[in-house]
């Protein structure tokens, strides 16, 4: 009878520590391409779900028009994007890899509007267990 309170006591202690650890999974480890769709969709289509997660805390976002150059951080580029949520853009897009290594990559957005094409030149960084943008660099 002993025994046999033991191997129930213990078979209890297994469910436990496992619905216990089944709880306490981590988030899912953003890959690059992750990164890349949710900043797209935060660019052409407005959907600003996972942006906030995507960007590093020290991310720049450099727009060059002309000579001037304006830098934004993490704050203004999410302020910015508030403005627009769910704003479809009338353009047509296309990303082309730059260069990519197992540490991250940088990859060209090209925005085709009427009469115009926007250029965002995107860095994703591995950052601890996942992927950060860390700089944009807009060309109008």
């Amino acid at each position: 009878m002993k025994t046999l309170k033991s191997i129930v006591l213990g078979l209890a202690l297994l469910v436990v520590g496992t619905i216990a650890n089944a709880a306490n999974k981590p988030a899912a480890v953003l890959t690059k391409n992750d990164v890349l769709n949710i900043y797209v969709n935060a660019v052409v289509h407005g959907k600003l779900d996972g942006l906030d997660a995507v960007l590093d805390d020290n991310v720049k976002f450099v727009m060059q028009r002309g000579d001037n150059e304006t830098i934004l951080n993490k704050k203004n580029i999410l302020e910015s994007f508030k403005a627009s949520e769910n704003m479809e853009q009338g353009c047509t897009y296309t990303t082309t890899v730059v260069k990519d290594t197992k540490d991250g990559m940088i990859v060209k957005l090209e925005m085709k509007y009427d009469g115009y094409v926007r250029t965002n030149l995107i860095t994703i960084s591995s950052r601890r267990a996942d992927f950060k943008i860390t700089k944009v660099e807009n060309q109008a």
